[in-house]
């Protein structure tokens, strides 16, 4: 045998060593966790933890202070942390047997009041009807209708983002009694409990997430990871969606199989709307007469806007002439932000804007007034008059009245979308933008097309 050939055979032979020995690490197993009586550290106990690990609770990362092959003491505030069951994660690697999860729970949890208390504790409603009495005066009543009507018209903000909250905390509640009792009805027929059905029917239905989730809530997380990758931070992701997500999606799914085929349910309340004023720096793309138009609130230098803000065109691209969007700046109040509007606005007044706003929104960080003329030429503006149209500040009285205008729909950050007058609630963190518009696009072109009376 060559030398060649010895040396080669030697390296093969240390190479399937390695991955042998690899294939055999051991599952790296989480036992309990219990936080000290300070309230600083939480020492987390187990087995073949190794030596190099990330610990994540909730998905935010946590320094470790001490780690041996069984127990872990990590740096975390357990006072300041809500009672509640929280994730915890512990990685030492990207294979599944490099990672371990457990389900802490934190505090007391509160019990579910019973209903004759529940009834006790507090009115069957809110308050009076819009047709009852709120004040006299003289021979004239007030109905609460007028108050409202009145509250409206004085401060619309404040009134459309109490209706929102009201609806917000019934849909929640309604969404729970619905889910209940269609839970509660299966298992009578079946004659088991509830927990069982649940045990029977869920891990049926549990579909794992594919990588664009795991991307998607990574993204989510901004400064919350504290700066760890996403390499790093992927073991701790795919454990919550499968922990968390992927059962409560398995749950909504087989709760709405239940509303198909055994007993009929469904929700009447409907979100608050608003109607939504046009102004001369809206920029719409879609046509007027589309069933579906999505208000769109942006700052065009904030990277969560930026994350929806590319898809789009995918998204008229899909729906075609069912929807239109339309942009109105919400630049929170400082100077890239203004400056990143008032050059959208510029790159308007030559019809370019969508050109230039998905320049903008392209870009990974934080434009100057330099880079942002660049954009000028990126996208074929007359670069003369732009640059004269951003140094004279012809756009800088849009600003306040923009944010005023949001303002009065209790629309307060961006990314922000009022969908036929209703505000869109924030996205699941792991659902990608296209998703999540797919979703919101679709829900209200069934609304549409019930409400439309028959025969149209």
């Amino acid at each position: 045998m060559t030398k060649k050939l010895m040396a080669l055979t030697f390296v093969l032979g240390v190479a399937t060593f390695v991955s042998r020995a690899a294939a055999q690490e051991p599952q790296l197993v989480i036992n309990g966790a219990v936080p000290d009586a300070g309230g600083r550290t939480l020492t987390i106990t187990g087995a073949n933890f190794g030596s190099r690990l990330f610990v994540t609770l909730d998905l935010v990362p946590i320094p470790v202070q001490y780690s041996s092959d069984s127990q872990i003491v990590a740096a975390v505030p357990i006072d300041l942390i809500p009672p509640g069951t929280h994730l915890l994660t512990v990685s030492r690697g990207s294979s599944p047997a490099d990672t371990g999860s457990f389900e802490l729970t934190l505090g007391a949890v509160k019990p579910k009041p019973d209903e004759a208390a529940a009834k006790s504790q507090a009115p069957a409603t809110l308050g009076p009807s819009g047709t009852e009495a709120a004040a006299k005066v003289g021979d004239r009543v007030i109905s609460v209708g007028e108050v409202d009507q009145e509250w409206r018209r004085a401060d619309p903000g404040g009134h459309a983002a109490v209706s929102r909250a009201i609806y917000e905390q019934r849909r929640r509640a309604a969404d729970r009694m619905v889910t209940d009792e269609l839970l509660a009805r299966e298992a009578a027929a079946r004659g088991v409990t509830t927990q069982a059905l649940l045990d029977e029917e869920i891990p049926k239905r549990i579909v794992t997430m594919p990588e664009s989730a795991v991307l998607s809530l990574y993204e989510s997380l901004r400064d919350r990871t504290r700066g760890a990758g996403l390499d790093e931070m992927r073991p701790a992701l795919r454990a919550w969606l499968e922990r968390i997500t992927e059962r409560e999606l398995a749950k909504m799914n087989y709760v709405e199989e239940l509303m198909k085929v055994s007993t009929r349910a469904e929700v009447f309340l409907t979100p608050p709307r608003v109607q939504v004023d046009r102004s001369s720096q809206d920029v719409a793309a879609g046509p007027a007469s589309a069933p579906v138009e999505i208000v769109v609130f942006g700052d065009l230098q904030n990277p969560e806007y930026a994350r929806f803000a590319q898809v789009f065109g995918r998204v008229r691209d899909t729906f075609g002439e069912k929807v239109r969007l339309v942009f109105k700046h919400l630049p929170m109040l400082a100077t890239g932000s203004v400056a990143a509007a008032q050059a959208a606005a510029c790159a308007n007044a030559q019809g370019k804007f969508w050109a230039y706003h998905d320049a903008v929104v392209a870009r990974p960080r934080s434009l100057d007034s330099t880079q942002l003329k660049q954009l000028a030429d990126d996208v074929r503006l007359d670069r003369r008059a732009f640059d004269a149209c951003l140094d004279n500040g012809t756009f800088n009285e849009m600003i306040r009245p923009a944010v005023d205008e949001a303002e009065r729909y209790a629309v307060r950050s961006s990314p922000s979308f009022l969908v036929n007058g209703w505000l869109a609630p924030p996205p699941p963190p792991f659902l990608p933008p296209f998703q999540f518009f797919t979703r919101l696009i679709e829900e209200e072109l069934l609304r549409v097309s019930k409400a439309r009376p028959a025969g149209r």
